[in-house]
């Protein structure tokens, strides 16, 4: 009983913080300044009048709804925490990257390269923490685990970048999903980037494709390979924040059973 209470709480807080999340997510497209006036976007008449993307006051209710939710049901899973917080911040993050990423191709750099450095510094101090004798808090990652998927995560989507580049004379992967996928693994460490790569890769492929069906049906537009952006970010958020609370287990246990089925297959 004593934990609902707190995620109750945790709710209340969360929700009071919907209308700051409203504000960076219209701050951040252009430049990354927190300008008074996006405080007023919601209620701007010609913006609703253009449709632009930050007018209308729908949005706020439902990051404020969403902000609630999520700190209630992370404090429900992780009591009242570090690692509830964390979650909290982690989702809210991914929130912003995706509805930014979707409307203009970009990651917010102040959120990518800020969780790089603040994902290393906070393991080297849960590292240090624990060496002084100290028990671990409630969300840690090994030091050097940190490290090597800061390192394989920016690291992967580098590569593959810099193949599209070499090889299809375009780029393939936007310096935003680079720096996101490596502030994942200063987070959550190089088991973690691997599996958000799988996850990301397969609905990515599957969200691909469904645009292109959806455009060619609705307006008979053909596709032509290698010239449609397709936002990767929300499909790298959607996976990590999968792996984030439920761990390798189902991913696992996926891939499991999908070997099952092809050693049925070919014998």
């Amino acid at each position: 009983m004593l934990t609902i209470h707190f995620a109750l709480i945790a709710a209340v807080l969360g929700a009071l913080a919907g209308p700051r999340i409203a504000w960076a997510i219209r701050a951040w497209p252009g430049h990354e300044e927190f300008h008074c006036d996006y405080l007023y976007c919601a209620d701007c008449a010609g913006g609703a009048r253009r449709g632009c993307y930050n007018a209308g006051r729908l949005q706020d209710r439902l990051y404020i709804v969403f902000s609630a939710l999520v700190a209630g049901i992370s404090v429900y899973l992780f009591g009242p925490s570090i690692k509830a917080l964390i979650s909290w911040v982690f989702s809210v993050s991914c929130l912003i990257i995706t509805i930014v990423d979707v409307r203009y191709l970009i990651i917010p750099d102040t959120l990518s390269i800020t969780g790089c450095w603040t994902g290393l510094l906070y393991s080297a101090g849960c590292w240090a923490w624990v060496k002084l004798g100290y028990a671990p808090p409630s969300y840690h990652i090994d030091f050097v685990d940190s490290l090597i998927g800061f390192v394989a995560g920016g690291g992967f989507l580098w590569l593959l970048a810099w193949l599209a580049i070499v090889i299809l004379k375009k780029e393939g992967m936007g310096g935003g999903d680079v720096k996101l996928l490596a502030a994942f693994g200063a987070w959550a460490g190089w088991q973690t980037v691997i599996a958000t790569v799988v996850i990301a890769s397969f609905f990515g492929a599957a969200g691909g494709i469904s645009t292109i069906i959806y455009h060619r049906i609705r307006s008979g537009r053909e596709y032509k390979p290698l010239t449609q952006m397709i936002p990767f970010g929300p499909y790298l958020c959607f996976a990590f924040m999968a792996v984030f609370f439920f761990g390798l287990d189902p991913l696992l246990s996926l891939l499991d059973a999908y070997q099952q089925w092809l050693v049925g297959r070919m014998y």
